[in-house]
């Protein structure tokens, strides 16, 4: 065993009896109370204005929205709504179901859903999403009590699962003060939503407390909800999380490292599962020159000497572990359109170095690697350039440092993840990467963002999967990115919880349920 392991369990064994007592007494089935770890803090209840996979979970329990995704079939299927009618390629009728409560008791109608869509698309709202919706969307209009037109840029083929990640339905005039001006903060603490769940208590970075909303309809995807409470905790610590599992205080938490994951369900105390994962990492490379106009990665060869440095397998096998896998194309190869037949590059540091030389960098060349997440990962990848003779520093930074400057063209590579918002779909990533308006299209190539915005605009599912395949290999070809692995997810469940893992990825709270 080796140290840090082995450091770990001894931490996690001496947290145990502490853990214990915080649990309480009748936590978990006693009470019907679900105990859940979040490895990051929440610090907003609105899920309009964060991106964390945390905040994704939350609105999944409190927040119903027009379409959801089924988790058997993986396509989005009617939730607030009842029904849609297709106008014209620009233009969906959708018609919302009688009787969906806020959680305040008002009813949800067309007035309040046509007043969401405008202020995610007003730049004002400074909501995460403004960009993504926004930038199809035209108008969304109520054309009766229970009807809302919307009205598109151009035909979208991401529309429904757009409505079912990148939105939320709230109140009419939700989001503005009595005097009329707008209020961005208005939901961020005490929120009113639509879901199966209603948030009764709040302690930003800290603490969650959801109830079971009584006047939730039947007859929902998300009426089969039977835990009454789900109090969600921060804890960012994965031993004092493996403790709190072992000692019946968590009842279910994710994203835990495999080998925690594994020795503390050989405890017998837990169960360990593990999962697929929509989410994907890369290496981005700046091909148009974007930081500097005859960086090294302008030049073809390089990029692909960056592309056989890397050795996928070892560290989808080897370091990450569980349902992880080796990846070579620009998106998750489970999602629609995400062609797997485009060209591979080998592990191969002597191809490497060949190219290198052709490309005229005979004794290699010095670069900053900028990263944000999964640093034993990063550690690895840049040991492993070096083993090419590309002597890479690893930059390590927080993922709005990382973002800001890219924005502000000073990075030349780096390492990028996308879990789409787990949307089983290749448009959900190759459409925020390399549609030409995206600050992370690095490509300087106009013929990948023209076969992308082919595959977004169109609804005939050939056409989609054509334009797919072409844009995915031509940036292989090309080298545009050096795709490493695809992820999996762990989990870690008392040993009274049920929970199927579920395909995309996505955690559902509200199907967990007692065994």
């Amino acid at each position: 065993m080796s140290g840090p392991r082995r450091h770990l369990l001894l931490r996690a064994a001496a947290l145990l009896v502490l853990a214990s007592v915080a649990a309480g007494a009748a936590a978990g089935r006693g009470n019907n109370t679900l105990n859940v770890a979040f490895p990051r803090e929440v610090v907003t209840l609105d899920g309009l204005y964060s991106n964390l996979r945390e905040n994704d979970i939350l609105s999944l329990a409190v927040d119903d929205v027009l379409y959801t995704v089924d988790p058997a079939s993986l396509l989005p299927v009617p939730l607030a709504a009842l029904s849609h009618k297709v106008i014209d390629e620009r233009t969906i009728d959708v018609e919302l179901r009688r009787g969906v409560k806020f959680h305040d008791g008002a009813e949800l109608t067309a007035e309040d859903v046509a007043y969401s869509y405008a202020w995610i698309t007003d730049p004002k709202s400074g909501s995460n999403f403004t960009r993504r919706i926004a930038f199809w969307l035209e108008s969304a209009t109520a054309t009766g009590p229970y009807t809302v037109r919307f009205r598109m840029k151009a035909p979208y083929s991401m529309f429904f699962y757009d409505l079912v990640y990148h939105s939320k339905i709230r109140r009419k005039g939700a989001y503005h003060k009595a005097d009329g001006g707008p209020d961005p903060a208005a939901q961020s603490l005490k929120l009113n939503s639509t879901g199966p769940y209603r948030v009764v208590e709040f302690r930003p970075g800290q603490r969650v407390v959801l109830q079971r909303f009584r006047d939730y309809r039947a007859g929902s995807p998300k009426s089969v909800a039977r835990i009454d409470n789900i109090v969600i905790r921060t804890i960012p610590d994965w031993s004092t999380q493996a403790a709190e599992v072992m000692s019946g205080g968590i009842d279910w938490t994710y994203q835990v490292p495999y080998e925690i994951a594994e020795d503390v369900a050989k405890s017998g105390r837990a169960v360990h599962l593990s999962g697929p994962s929509m989410r994907i990492g890369y290496v981005v490379m700046d091909a148009m020159g974007r930081h500097q106009a005859k960086n090294p990665f302008t030049n073809q060869k390089v990029r692909q000497a960056v592309n056989h440095a890397i050795d996928r397998e070892a560290i989808a096998r080897r370091l990450v572990r569980g349902q992880a896998g080796p990846l070579h194309v620009p998106c998750n190869p489970a999602q629609f359109g995400c062609s797997p037949e485009a060209r591979n590059y080998e592990y191969s540091p002597q191809k490497a170095r060949a190219l290198l030389a052709e490309a005229g960098y005979p004794n290699g060349f010095e670069v900053e690697f900028w990263a944000a997440r999964e640093r034993p990962i990063m550690e690895a990848i840049v040991n492993q350039l070096a083993q090419a003779g590309i002597k890479a520093t690893l930059r390590y930074v927080k993922n709005p440092t990382l973002s800001r400057a890219r924005k502000d063209n000073q990075v030349v590579i780096y390492y990028g993840s996308s879990g789409s918002f787990s949307v089983p779909d290749a448009g959900a990533v190759m459409g925020d990467k390399f549609v030409p308006q995206s600050d992370e299209n690095y490509t300087g190539n106009p013929e990948v963002g023209k076969l992308v915005s082919a595959a977004l605009n169109s609804y005939d599912a050939a056409v989609r999967r054509e334009n797919f395949r072409k844009a995915i290999d031509l940036i292989a070809e090309q080298a545009y990115w050096a795709p490493v692995y695809f992820y999996g997810e762990e989990y870690l469940l008392s040993k009274e919880a049920h929970f199927d893992p579920p395909k995309d990825g996505m955690q559902r709270l509200y199907l967990i349920r007692w065994k």
